[in-house]
């Protein structure tokens, strides 16, 4: 029996994560590209000249050079993590897959619009909304504690 990628509850959903992580690779490498870049070449010279080898200039120049994206990144990351990006799931979404892959926009869509029940999706919606802005500052508190880095 042939088994097709969006009917087996199993593919599907790894489909679903393999998608989504293919859509943030590119843009967060172009990103972290930009920001390595940004590192002033002479603080690697000046560490050639010390003595420091490849890894000794990365774990001492490269990563506190990008930290600050990585945290910029990390807190927007945070703050976006319930949205799994409904298109894609409103896109893929079949009768013989709907359970395994439902994700909070889509379930948040199902009720409003489908089951027209506004009061409900405005409500997990707002919910869903309180969560992320909680985790954002949480995140950025957390990040100037250990750090001394914030974005807010």
């Amino acid at each position: 029996s042939t088994v097709t990628l969006l009917t087996n509850p199993g593919t599907a959903k790894l489909f679903m994560v393999l998608t989504n992580i293919w859509k943030t690779v590119g843009y967060n490498s172009i990103i972290f590209f930009a920001a390595v870049t940004g590192i002033d070449s002479q603080l690697y010279d000046a560490a050639a000249v010390d003595g420091a080898g490849r890894w000794q200039k990365i774990l001492h120049i490269t990563i506190p050079g990008i930290l600050p994206t990585f945290i910029t990144l990390l807190i927007i990351s945070v703050g976006a993590i319930l949205n799994n990006g409904f298109e894609q799931y409103y896109v893929f979404v079949n009768p013989m897959i709907q359970k395994n892959i439902e994700v909070l926009d889509y379930y948040v869509y199902r009720i409003g619009m489908l089951n027209n029940d506004i009061p409900a999706s405005t409500a997990v919606s707002m919910i869903k909304t309180f969560i992320s802005v909680v985790l954002v500052f949480s995140v950025n508190k957390l990040s100037k504690k250990t750090l001394g880095q914030s974005i807010l």
